[in-house]
């Protein structure tokens, strides 16, 4: 089974790349997937002998740009500190190959809170008119545009094994980027209508599903006001049902078409840039109401423009692992899986925990394993990982 793990280029380059990729080697870890683009972060990091805690700059890129493939960008991707007289990348990339690690870019592309903050008009737009500057739009064209400039740049690097694409997609009201503060408890199926976006690109994308965009608008303010106020669609385990007691039948079939098509036309045009060797995989959820880190859509659709999906199944009960894994792989046709584990607590907080996850993962049958995280992970869990990986 392959296997993998996830790593902030900082923990290479403060470690020295060469020491951290013989600690992955002898934990039996195949490859390394390096953040290329990455939100904000604060990271507690336990072995990394410069720092102990981390505050990344947050919506940057973590390579040198092409500045011919981004001059024309109406959004344009912001350098790390850390690359503007080096190529993290590059180096990572470079002294993998001569240990055989294969490297995985790690792109968050959607969840970008400083890009959202300078280009409001190109975030999510709730049924309310309120932007969320944490999440770009993917049915925007300046965001479509800089979602095809950084992949393209990316594909262009032969040393690079795969693309891995977090957040292609829309974000919602869970996944923020701020200290949230709530005075009531959200069901399912309201948390999701206050996620919905209706910017003009999206409610285009509507219209042309046979919704009228402006009405179904009204019925979202009219429905979240009345749970605000205690009065309500009762709460629906089946989401689908909820929505379309809201809107109606065809039109919640066809707004879930739309945001299918805002997502799935971006990741065709992706899956055609990235051919050749290199792979690309798409990180998903198991649900098309899924907002944040996996992409919510279509997995029947989703899978023909991707080498490879990642589901994230971040559990500590073994039987929760499978069922999550579970719905995606029902799902995936012959495309391959690969889960992803954390082996940190809360989710493992033993080797015998992560050796049951492991197997757990094995048993919903993914073809690959992908470990979360090198650089906020003491170092004694890659003998867990090892452990875990032996058992298989």
């Amino acid at each position: 089974m392959e296997s993998a793990i996830w790593a902030y280029p900082w923990d290479l380059l403060d470690e020295g790349v060469d020491t951290v990729l013989g600690r992955l080697a002898d934990a039996g870890i195949g490859a390394v997937s390096v953040a290329a683009a990455y939100h904000n972060v604060r990271a507690l990091c336990p072995h990394n002998p410069r720092r102990a805690v981390v505050h990344g700059e947050g919506g940057v890129v973590y390579f040198a740009p092409d500045p011919a493939a981004v001059s024309e960008l109406r959004i344009q991707p912001v350098v790390s500190e850390m690359a503007r007289e080096r190529d993290p990348l590059a180096e990572i990339c470079e002294a993998a190959a001569r240990r055989g690690v294969r490297v995985h870019a790690w792109l968050v592309l959607h969840h970008n809170s400083r890009l959202g903050g300078q280009h409001p008009h190109a975030t999510v737009e709730n049924a309310f008119g309120d932007r969320y500057p944490f999440g770009l739009c993917p049915a925007n064209p300046d965001v479509r545009a800089l979602t095809v400039a950084l992949v393209r740049m990316l594909a262009a690097r032969p040393e690079i094994d795969s693309l891995e694409l977090e957040s292609l997609g829309y974000m919602g009201l869970e996944h923020t980027g701020h200290h949230s503060k709530t005075g009531l408890e959200m069901d399912d199926l309201h948390r999701w209508l206050l996620s919905l976006c209706f910017c003009p690109h999206c409610a285009a994308r509507m219209e042309a599903q046979g919704v009228e965009a402006g009405a179904a608008r009204r019925r979202v303010q009219g429905e979240v006001r009345a749970y605000f106020d205690g009065r309500f669609q009762q709460p629906n385990d089946d989401l689908h049902a909820g929505l379309a007691a809201v809107l109606g039948q065809e039109w919640a079939d066809g707004i879930l078409a739309a945001r299918d098509d805002a997502v799935l036309s971006l990741l065709e045009e992706l899956y055609w840039l990235v051919r050749g060797p290199q792979k690309l995989c798409l990180m998903v959820a198991g649900s098309p109401f899924a907002t944040g880190a996996g992409a919510g859509v279509t997995l029947s659709l989703a899978r023909q423009w991707c080498d490879r999906l990642l589901c994230q199944a971040f559990h500590r009960d073994p039987p929760v692992i499978r069922a999550a894994l579970a719905e995606v792989a029902v799902r995936r046709g012959s495309t391959p899986l690969y889960a992803g584990l954390q082996a940190i607590p809360p989710a493992a907080r033993s080797a015998d925990d992560l050796d049951l996850a492991v197997l757990a993962a094995r048993d919903a049958g993914v073809e690959g394993i992908q470990f979360y995280h090198y650089g906020i992970m003491p170092l004694r869990n890659l003998d867990w990982i090892r452990s875990a990986l032996a058992g298989l």
